[in-house]
């Protein structure tokens, strides 16, 4: 199951895993704008996140057949 994981350097988490959505394919995505992690979900709500706050970002690719 994809999803993505942000590890803070004040020692957080923030966990993105995939829900879905009917009607295709839809599903979290990862992109970087400038010193900003930017985080889109199946609805396009993004989340941004200042790289200067992130100690290390983890993500899963949803499996392909």
């Amino acid at each position: 199951m994809p999803s993505i994981v942000i590890r803070m350097k004040d020692g957080t988490v923030r966990n993105f895993p995939h829900e879905g959505r009917a009607g295709g394919s839809y599903t979290k995505r990862l992109t970087y704008e400038g010193a900003f992690a930017v985080i889109k979900d199946e609805w396009d709500k993004r989340t941004v996140i200042p790289a200067a706050d992130i100690a290390e970002i983890q993500e899963t690719p949803e499996r392909s057949w």
